[in-house]
């Protein structure tokens, strides 16, 4: 295994760690599903946890990196690319783009929403995986999925 996916997968630890941080209650928010090494653009399904029958989730991609943050705008130095970013774009599901700086063990997410033009060069730090952004995720992808009705009525395979 090269140095990169080491790294690569001591980020996607570091995430899984900070998704399912407890944030002082008795349950984490959240409860993330490994895609596997073959899935395309999403490394993780993400579902909520405390949402009654339901099972509200999210998609997330997880970069990696070793090498910091951009000297302007203090940045993280991950990105995705343009084609990456347009499939996100078109899924019916909330996206976010989790980028880790592996030497800190911090994480921040970004949402992606419909239609970005080009790929991303690197991640805005304003939205840290800490006690206080968990909740309001966990808020905003449950707000996405109580007002839609996702009830199968009709199957070409039902009787």
């Amino acid at each position: 295994m090269a140095v990169r996916d080491d790294i690569g997968s001591h980020g996607e630890a570091i995430f899984v760690v900070r998704i399912m941080n407890f944030c002082g209650g008795d349950r984490p928010f959240f409860r993330p599903r490994f895609l596997g090494e073959k899935a395309q653009t999403y490394d993780y399904l993400v579902e909520l946890t405390g949402t009654g029958d339901r099972t509200p989730f999210f998609f997330a991609q997880v970069k990696t990196t070793r090498q910091g943050y951009t000297a302007r705008g203090r940045r993280l130095k991950v990105g995705m690319s343009g084609r990456d970013l347009r499939r996100f774009s078109l899924l019916s599901a909330p996206t976010y783009l989790v980028g880790i700086d592996e030497r800190q063990e911090v994480g921040y997410i970004l949402a992606i929403l419909e239609g970005p033009k080009g790929p991303i060069s690197s991640l805005p730090t304003n939205f840290p995986l800490n006690d206080a952004n968990l909740p309001r995720l966990h808020q905003e992808v449950e707000q996405f999925w109580q007002g839609r009705d996702m009830a199968r009525r009709h199957s070409v395979f039902s009787v």
